[in-house]
Parts: C-alpha cells; structure tokens; sequence
C-alpha cells in the first residue's frame, strides 16, 4: 500500500511538472549604487502612473519577478526621483546593467515587445537632443534680437517634430499586432483631432482592442465626440469659492465661455487679462463666463482669481487633473475654452485672444 501510495504521489508531481507555468515579467541584472535605496517600479496604464512594487537590491543584484496582467509601460528609479528608466515591458526575462545614479543610461535587453518601443525611444531621444540645441540657440537669438534666425530655428524644430511622429508611426505600421503599437499611438495621437486619433487606432490590428493603451484612446475619442462642436453641451454641477452648488445648465439665456484653467498654469495666468476685458466689454450684452478651476489646493485658487481681478463665476472641486467636468469635456491642457450659444450648444474651442474677441463680437454686436 505504501508503494502504491508513492507512485501514485510520484505521478501527480511529475504531472503538475508538465503544466504551463504562469508567465512572469523577470529582471536580473546589476544595479550599483542601490544600496540603502528605495527602487520602485510604476507602470503606466488607464490611471495614470503609478507604484506598482518594491524592488529588494543586494549587492547590486536584481532578481525581481512579478506577474504583468498585460504588456505595461513601466518606469524604474529611486522612489521620489524624477531620474528614471523607461521601456516597454512583459512577461518574459529581461536584463539590466547599469547604475542607479544614472539609471536611464542603463543597459536592458527584453522581447520582441520591448524592441518595438526601443526603437521609436531611440528616435525620441535622439531628435530630443537635437530640439533641446535648437530652443537654446533660439533664446540666444532672441536675446540677439535676430528674428529671421528665430523663425529659421522654429521651423527646423517643426520639422524635427513632424520627423519623429513619422518615425513612430512607421513603427507602428510595421508592427500592427505589438502592444507597444498601441502605446505609441496614444502617446503620439492622444492630443490630436479626432480624425487623426481614429487614423492611429486604424493602424492598430483589432486584436488589440483589450489593451490599456488602445482603450484609452478609443474612450478619448467618444468622449471628445461627445463635446464636439454641434453637440449641446452635457451639463455638471461645481461648487463655487463659497461652498454653493453651481450647475452649468443655469447659465443658458448667454452666450458662455466655460474657461478651464488653474492658479499654477502660467498660460492660463498670461491669458486672463485678456479674457478680463473681455468680461468687462460684454457681460451687459449678454455673455458671461464660467472659471472651472483644476486645482487642488483652495488658498491657491481663491488668491489668483483676487490676484487677477477674475470677476466672474468660477466653481471647482479641488481635484486637479482629476477635475470631474474636466474629464467629462475630455481637456487633456489647459488653459482650454469651451464657447456656448444661448440654447447650451458649443459653437467653438480653444478660442483665446483676437481670435475669442472676434468671436464674441460677431455673436453680441
């Protein structure tokens, strides 16, 4: 019987042998200047980046494993660093050399996933250094008073700029069915129109439509459709500076300038003197404004709508780019405009300027 029993354990062992292991993303390698150093890894999905382990580094090694529920994007560096190193990862082994001070020089090598998006990094840094020269050399020229250089230096960036979203693109068209191809389009499209936004999903093979990076930009896309122009507006309730329920659908009677902007933007700070006489040239001749603040902290918000003499509605709730009705309009930078009719309908974006005085004069006048 106890015979019996052995063989019997034997061939269950020898069974749960031949299973398919779980696949896990490994790094091995050497670290130095680790010691006494929190390392963490983040990854880069649908929330944002965040902290997704401890790495234990003794010695210098690395021998960590974890299982990644997808191909991520993934940073590695000291917690609270800004210096870190970026790539493309998933389950399979991967390497590391290098040195923790300058941990984004490190060597790594990966999978075919890490590859794809090693390249398009490759152009981005190069391409990088080449703009980073270009917008010294345009300070220096301006500081010369030499325009036509400055405007002979900012054309050269464009074209830098509109080499390197070829590059990328060309990646992503040679490898339609990588993860990383759905990255880089994000990355690249997810500012664009919404034309070219549905552009880069196309170049996407439909087998990636689970992906974190794929939906991302497909959500994008429906909710920008959402707050075209043409659509009416869908309506939010804010609390205003005094704790006061404020709902957009209350303005509808004017013509509405729904300003998304915060104390610690300096565009949005740059342009509201602008949007100030604005206020002051038409708010009898029915218009009117609504500031949706994306800050956090209240002390700040108040003192730059005092600082600025900003006299109008504003409303917040203190969320920063978690700001529910800046995500409900898909606002993606700010400062970021939203014009309404009368009915709650948007007739414009993005106007600031000549250009939104013009506007607001050919609707009132």
């Amino acid at each position: 019987m106890k015979n019996l029993l052995f063989f019997a354990f034997a061939a269950l062992v020898a069974l749960a042998s031949c299973q398919p292991q779980a696949a896990s993303f490994k790094l091995t390698g050497q670290l130095e200047g680790a010691a006494d150093k929190v390392v963490v890894i983040s990854i880069y999905d649908k929330d944002g980046v965040n902290v997704k382990d401890t790495l234990t580094i003794t010695e210098g090694v690395v021998n960590y494993s974890t299982e990644l529920a997808e191909p991520v994007f993934v940073l590695l560096g000291e917690a609270g660093s800004r210096n870190t190193l970026n790539f493309f990862a998933d389950n399979v082994d991967y390497t590391i050399n290098g040195s923790l001070e300058k941990i984004a020089e490190a060597e790594v090598t990966g999978g075919a996933v890490y590859n794809v998006y090693k390249s398009v990094s490759e152009a981005v840094k190069e391409i990088g250094e080449k703009n980073n020269d270009l917008k010294k050399a345009y300070g220096e020229a301006g500081q010369a008073g030499d325009t036509a250089k400055q405007k002979a230096i900012y054309e050269e960036y464009q074209a830098n700029q509109e080499s390197l979203e070829k590059v990328q693109m060309d990646v992503v068209k040679a490898n339609p069915t990588s993860p990383a191809s759905a990255f880089i389009v994000n990355n690249v499209k997810g500012h664009s129109s919404i034309e070219e936004m549905k552009e880069g999903l196309a170049l996407l093979d439909p087998g990636l439509n689970t992906s974190t990076y794929y939906i991302a930009l497909s959500e994008k896309i429906d909710k920008l459709e959402a707050v075209a122009v043409g659509k009416m507006a869908p309506d939010f309730t804010m609390n205003d500076p005094e704790g006061n329920p404020v709902a957009l659908s209350s303005f509808k009677g004017k013509y509405l300038l729904v300003d998304f902007w915060a104390s610690w933007c300096g565009p949005c700070r740059r342009e509201n003197p602008n949007v100030v006489k604005l206020y002051a040239e038409f708010k009898d001749k029915g218009f009117d404004i609504l500031g949706v603040s994306l800050d956090q902290k209240e002390d700040a918000w108040l003192k730059a709508i005092e600082d600025d003499q900003l006299t109008w509605n504003h409303v917040s709730d203190l969320k920063g780019w978690g700001c529910e009705a800046a995500k409900l309009y898909a606002v993606s930078g700010i400062p970021h405009t939203v014009l309404l009719d009368k009915e709650g309908k948007i007739i414009a974006k993005n106007l600031r300027g000549d250009e939104l005085h013009a506007k607001i004069a050919e609707l009132l006048n």
